[in-house]
């Protein structure tokens, strides 16, 4: 049997939701991130009563983050052992972005069809920032970045595919916190997002959708090679 992770390797106390994020969408972006940070290793039980104690919450939205993870594949949910950490592996990455780009795909087509100049100036501005931050810390630069993809499903006017893009996202975005992109990096990451923007901007649902799915696409390959340690 796996020990569980002592306390005083376990993270900090969790930050308050934000935006329409929930308690739980807070909990499992950072249980995510502990394990991708090593704090979790494959093979650790994860015990909601020690979760909750030291994020300061009740078990409901611990359990509620457990059963996020497990869909995502970073945990394993078991009657008897509970959440236990899994091996994510190159394939496992790459399911996680391929449903990430069959959602965030679809959320632009649909966003191109109801584009108001708000949304517009709001995500134009969101590429302007991306610009700015080629040697920003990772968490300004996935501030930055969220803002735009969460811009665009939260206009699509469905909570369903709002929060599933946002349970999808939980291994991007811990992954993202701690490895800043380098200078090229962010430049490919906001052409990507402009052409994006041309599609929505352009009532284009079809090119809206391809540019989406082209940018998750090359997010995936990126993810995959440093979460791998293949990065060049």
């Amino acid at each position: 049997m796996q020990p569980t992770v002592p306390q005083s390797e376990l993270p900090i106390r969790v930050e308050s939701p934000i935006r329409l994020e929930s308690t739980a969408d807070v909990i499992a972006r950072r249980i995510t991130a502990a394990v991708l940070g090593g704090a979790f290793p494959p093979g650790t039980r994860l015990r909601e009563e020690t979760l909750a104690a030291t994020y300061g919450v009740s078990r409901t939205p611990v359990r509620e983050a457990l059963i996020q993870l497990a869909g995502t594949g970073l945990v394993e949910l078991t009657r008897n052992r509970g959440a236990t950490v899994r091996e994510l592996t190159a394939e496992d990455i790459e399911d996680v972005y391929y449903v990430r780009g069959v959602l965030e795909s679809e959320a632009a087509r649909r966003v191109a069809r109801r584009a108001t100049a708000e949304l517009l100036e709001h995500l134009e501005k969101a590429c302007d920032r991306l610009s700015l931050l080629h040697h920003a810390p990772a968490a300004e630069q996935l501030e930055a970045d969220t803002d735009f993809h969460y811009g665009i499903a939260r206009a699509t006017g469905s909570t369903r595919i709002y929060s599933l893009i946002r349970q999808i996202s939980a291994v991007p975005e811990a992954y993202r916190s701690t490895m800043a992109y380098s200078p090229a990096d962010m430049t490919s990451a906001e052409s990507q997002h402009r052409a994006v923007l041309e599609g929505l901007r352009g009532g284009r649902p079809a090119s809206a959708a391809k540019a989406m799915k082209n940018h998750i696409d090359w997010a995936c390959r990126l993810a995959v090679a440093r979460l791998t340690g293949n990065h060049q």
